[in-house]
C-alpha cells in the first residue's frame, strides 16, 4: 500500500479529517448543527471530486498503456 504522502486519496482524507475535527470543536463549544452539516457536505463533495479524479487518472493511464 502506498504511503499517505503519495496517496491519490489525500484530498478525501483531509476533508474527512477536517469534518471530524470541526465536529469535535462544535460539540465542545456548543452544539451547532448547521456548522457540522456544512463540514459534512464539504467533506462529501471533496470525496466525490477526488473519486472522479482518481478514476479519470487510472482510466487515462490504462489507455496510454493499451496504446503502446
Amino acid at each position: 500500500m502506498e504511503k499517505i504522502e503519495n496517496s491519490q486519496w489525500k484530498l478525501s482524507m483531509a476533508g474527512f479529517t477536517a469534518f471530524v475535527l470541526a465536529t469535535i470543536f462544535y460539540l465542545i463549544t456548543g452544539p451547532n448543527v448547521p456548522g457540522i452539516l456544512g463540514f459534512l457536505t464539504s467533506a462529501i463533495v471533496l470525496f466525490i471530486l477526488n473519486a472522479i479524479y482518481v478514476l479519470y487518472t487510472k482510466r487515462k493511464s490504462r489507455n496510454i498503456k493499451d496504446q503502446q
